[in-house]
């Protein structure tokens, strides 16, 4: 028999239950056995917690068949049945090993086993049982290991050992019972049997049109942890890595930058999809199903101005798939999409210098129209930009579109080009503050264009309109303060506008101005 100081299980629950996870022995002290106890129980109960909460309850990949339920040959399976092995199981972080199978009755723990019963006619049918294993570690002292005895040397037991042992049992009819502290119940299989059945038998039975087992496996197979990474990976690679299909993958097999080109697989749903040309992300402009999905080709694939063929990869944070057919890209110029501009200025008279913004502009053959007139290219052209002047011969505050044309195809921009003197911009006034009739100075741009206009504006009251100093240059205009709507306010905040034949523009800023 053990002799402690105190009861070992009952140490460690009482420790556990207030946190503690290890201890420390001080100097010049005593030392005792229920310290050095509760200190490898601890550290045994944390790595039994960690198995348990991350591994896991089951059998291992190399664990072989432990704890099994199957039934008994006919006339040996009356409330009976077979526990298979040699196997292991893990329960609670305990590893419970059997070495050979046995019976519910032969099991060689526990002492004999609880008496099986036939489901009565008072209980449900079928009556469902639950099997489960009962895993505890048991103390062995010189009595079970005649070692323990130290004959050799004090000739007296100067400790236990702890070795871990199960039993199987079964709940009838009712739920798995809580344990006792120490104890770990893992479920084994379920059995079910008809009301006056005393055999346990395996195969089914059909009951209101539906087909049930007679007894079913419940344990966690292949536990390790390479093969859980292994069938997470295969389950991710099914359920989530996203596939091309293999019969039409791509429509259509050609296209030009912005052009949309649906995708057909599996998968396209799932996660945070990206596609790429090559190595170029295309953006996805909509996800019709798992199985489809429409992206546009990118910019950037023919810096040189030629077609070229390029791979389609679909990825997420799974895994990626390559399209086995390769897209024909073409070089065919394309304006800018929003929210780029297209074009800089958007207006303009004869001569004055457009920027076009793109892609696939140095290809030969370039010829530039504005509303059907050929531009002066400036310069040479880069792939996604070119220079151009507008032509004589326009007329004037029209609207036209910008046509570019090269060996590869044409493309027309969608915005308007506005032919004629651009609208003024106002970048600064001076003074700041400035009385009724004091003069104000306008700095800006495009000002000269007639007729030329200044109102001063308070907010909640109609412009006042600001008589002109002097003639307007394109880039300043002197006015005088106008005389606006004091009421009760010695000075009034206001913004100031200029309006030309070309267009208008308001202050950023706001004047004061005060009573004469």
């Amino acid at each position: 028999m053990s002799d402690f100081s105190r009861s070992p299980l009952e140490l460690l629950l009482e420790n556990l239950a207030k946190g503690y996870i290890g201890l420390h022995i001080e100097q010049g002290v005593p030392i005792l056995d229920r310290d050095l106890n509760l200190l490898q129980d601890l550290l045994a109960a944390d790595m039994r917690q960690l198995f348990s909460r991350y591994i896991g309850n089951g059998l291992a990949s190399d664990a072989g068949d432990g704890f099994g339920i199957q039934a008994l040959p006919a006339g040996q399976d009356k409330n009976d049945f077979r526990i298979t092995g040699p196997g292991s199981c893990l329960a609670g972080g305990i590893e419970a090993r059997i070495a050979a199978a046995t019976s519910y009755r032969q099991q060689p723990f526990g002492g004999p086993a609880p008496e099986l019963t036939a489901p009565t006619e008072a209980q449900p049918d079928p009556r469902t049982d639950i099997v489960y294993l009962q895993v505890f570690l048991a103390e062995v002292d010189g009595l079970g290991d005649v070692s323990l005895g130290n004959s050799e040397d004090v000739g007296m037991q100067t400790s236990v050992r702890l070795k871990p042992e199960w039993t199987v049992r079964v709940a009838e009819g009712v739920p798995v019972p809580g344990p006792e502290p120490g104890h770990i119940h893992y479920p084994l299989a379920q059995l079910r049997r008809r009301r006056g059945e005393d055999s346990i038998t395996a195969g089914t039975f059909v009951l209101a049109g539906t087909t049930l087992e007679r007894i079913s496996d419940l344990r966690q197979r292949r536990l390790t942890l390479s093969h859980l990474e292994t069938r997470l990976s295969l389950l991710e690679r099914v359920l989530i890595a996203p596939t091309f299909a293999q019969d039409r993958p791509l429509r259509p097999l050609t296209g030009q930058v912005h052009q949309q080109i649906t995708l057909a697989g599996n998968n396209f749903d799932k996660g945070s999809i990206e596609v790429f040309f090559d190595d170029i992300q295309a953006p996805v402009a909509a996800t019709l199903s798992s199985s489809e999905i429409v992206v546009l080709v990118p910019g950037g694939l023919t810096p040189d101005g030629t077609g070229r063929s390029v791979r389609i990869t679909v990825a997420n944070e799974v895994a990626s798939a390559v399209c086995e057919k390769l897209f024909g890209v073409r070089a065919g110029p394309v304006f800018a999409s929003p929210p780029d501009p297209q074009f800089s200025p958007a207006s303009g008279m004869a001569g004055t210098e457009v920027l076009l913004s793109g892609f696939n502009f140095n290809a030969t053959g370039l010829t530039v129209l504005f509303g059907g007139k050929k531009g002066n290219v400036v310069g040479e052209p880069a792939n996604t930009s070119l220079k151009v002047q507008v032509p004589d011969g326009l007329a004037a505050n029209s609207l036209v579109k910008i046509k570019v044309q090269t060996s590869q195809g044409e493309a027309e921009s969608t915005d308007d080009f506005r032919v004629g003197p651009p609208p003024p911009v106002i970048t600064s006034f001076t003074p700041p503050s400035a009385a009724v009739g004091d003069p104000v100075i306008l700095h800006g741009q495009n000002f000269d264009v007639p007729p030329v206009r200044v109102f001063f504006t308070v907010e909640g009251f109609d412009p006042v309109r600001a008589g002109l100093a002097n003639p307007a240059t394109a880039d300043q205009i002197t006015v005088e303060t106008p005389e606006l709507i004091f009421g009760a306010e010695p000075q009034r905040q206001a913004r100031i506008t200029v309006s030309t034949g070309a267009g208008s523009a308001v202050s950023a800023g706001l004047i004061t101005v005060s009573q004469a």
